[in-house]
């Protein structure tokens, strides 16, 4: 690489970047130990309250991936999935105060076969995914509500069906596609081939994709992506014929916030100067126009860390941690608006359960390069884990640069997690910045601001830097700015939508 050349957003891609999701973060769910304290996989779990009665067939990765489409495993690992995805669910909503376990508003039920699904917008550590080019139960292969489908599998209803313009999955349907510019309203999400041809990995993944469905259908806010649509038939989706595992249909993005910064911002937002070079944000050599300019780039990137920020206080508020914070899993809409996704690893955390030190007893989780030094040596955490990861993002933001580019995962441990090395903060030379950097990424845990001070320091570095501009309206995040929806709002019967019909669920927990 030539000196001075910057990475590409491919280039960038390390051993730091993919999320760590290890099995036991789903059980923490299922709360299942055996008597040497080993943490068994869900499957495992299942296995050790109804021991079936032969074991199911082997499945070859490598044959079941080459089956595309056409996928599928034995019947009796979809039913323990369906399982144990519903038990999970139950688990996690019976102390909620988010989830819901009675209805949602606004989610078209719809099949996999109804869909056509177009390119890929993205990859992650367990699902894939895809534009909607339509939805319509009309395409090749659609099958019909009198398909032989037992019914118990398919006949989840909406409760007010007869609301005007009220069924969601109509809507789906007539708006899929924006007429005007002739692009796509939404987009699926679903776990790649072979994470469903491995029952541990299907299991898991799917506990994420319906926990993070629920979520998302119990969250309302402009910079948190938007569930649209779920499995017809909810879990026991993966009963049917060909099944493809559990799906969410989202609000379609444009634009990753990791692409934004390494293509667009790089060009348009870098401003030349005569001293320090390399990026540096300072004014002391530069003529006024320089200056100008680079106070109002900082100040439209300092408004998408704003937004950012309005996001994590919803969710802390509700006392959510996120887990997952970088840029990849940031994006943008049609409007420009940026939105959180991919909430696979957010946990409600349970005041009860918090330790003395006003930590608590969580998996590892997240992506190494944001992950706050507690949570990477696997020791108690809390909410500050989620401003230590906001903080790296904004010296990301602000510098334009990745922070601890060139580090293995080795050196990170020893001299990020243990040694508290950090990136160079003097990139930033806005002073106020500066200093929320520095403690936002404090290595203690207990020196970091809460989100609601970081919200309201950007707020009002955003007021200085864009003076006029920084409206009450344009700083607001009591409104939703969202893609079409219908006036009125059918709700759909969670508890119907999350059962499971498999016999191991005839006995409550």
């Amino acid at each position: 690489m030539k000196p001075g050349r910057r990475k590409t957003v491919e280039e960038l891609k390390d051993v730091l970047s993919p999320t760590t999701h290890k099995p036991s973060s789903v059980e923490e769910e299922m709360n299942a130990t055996s008597a040497t304290h080993r943490v068994l996989t869900p499957l495992e779990a299942l296995e050790r309250e109804e021991e079936p009665e032969e074991s199911p067939p082997a499945v070859n990765p490598a044959a079941a991936a080459s089956n595309g489409p056409e996928l599928d495993i034995s019947l009796r690992i979809h039913e323990k999935v369906a399982s144990v995805a519903s038990k999970a669910y139950r688990k996690a909503s019976a102390k909620s105060g988010v989830l819901s376990s009675n209805k949602v508003a606004g989610v078209g039920l719809v099949k996999f076969s109804h869909i056509e699904v177009g390119q890929l917008l993205g990859k992650g550590s367990f699902s894939n995914v895809y534009e909607i080019t339509k939805i319509c139960s009309t395409l090749p292969g659609a099958t019909s509500d009198e398909d032989d489908c037992p019914e118990e599998l398919r006949n989840v209803t909406y409760t007010d069906k007869d609301a005007d313009n009220g069924d969601p999955r109509d809507h789906l349907e007539k708006n899929y596609e924006r007429r005007s510019s002739r692009t796509f309203r939404y987009a699926i999400k679903f776990l790649k081939d072979d994470i469903l041809s491995n029952p541990n990995s299907y299991a898991v993944g799917t506990v994420d994709l319906v926990i993070e469905g629920m979520f998302l259908a119990s969250l309302t806010h402009p910079n948190i992506i938007k569930v649209r649509g779920l499995p017809e038939g909810g879990v026991n989706s993966l009963l049917q014929p060909n099944a493809k595992g559990y799906f969410l249909v989202l609000d379609r993005l444009f634009d990753t916030l990791e692409k934004r910064i390494y293509e667009s911002w790089q060009e348009e937002h870098r401003v030349e100067d005569t001293g320090g070079g390399g990026g540096c944000f300072c004014f002391g050599n530069k003529n006024k126009q320089a200056i100008e300019d680079e106070k109002k780039y900082l100040g439209e990137r300092l408004k998408v860390a704003f937004d950012i920020s309005a996001a994590l206080k919803f969710l802390h508020n509700k006392n959510i941690i996120y887990r997952d914070l970088k840029p990849e899993n940031l994006g943008f809409d049609v409007r420009g608006d940026i939105k959180l996704f991919d909430l696979g690893l957010v946990k409600e955390l349970d005041p009860k359960k918090m330790k003395k030190d006003g930590n608590y007893k969580l998996s590892m989780a997240g992506t190494p390069r944001y992950m706050a030094p507690e949570c990477g040596k696997r020791k108690r955490y809390n909410l500050s884990a989620d401003v230590y990861s906001f903080t790296m993002l904004l010296w990301e933001i602000i510098t334009m640069r990745q922070p601890l580019e060139d580090f293995t995962y080795s050196r990170l441990q020893a001299e990020v997690f243990e040694d508290g090395h950090r990136p160079n903060i003097k990139l930033i030379t806005n002073k106020h910045m500066r200093e929320l950097v520095r403690l936002g990424w404090h290595q203690d845990s207990s020196e970091r601001p809460s989100i609601d001070t970081v919200y309201e320091e950007l707020k009002l570095e955003i007021m200085v830097l864009q003076g006029k501009k920084a409206t009450d309206k344009a700083l607001s995040h009591d409104r939703r700015r969202s893609t079409h929806v219908p006036g009125r709002l059918s709700t759909v019967d969670v508890s119907a939508l999350l059962r499971s019909s498999c016999a191991d669920l005839t006995n409550e927990d």
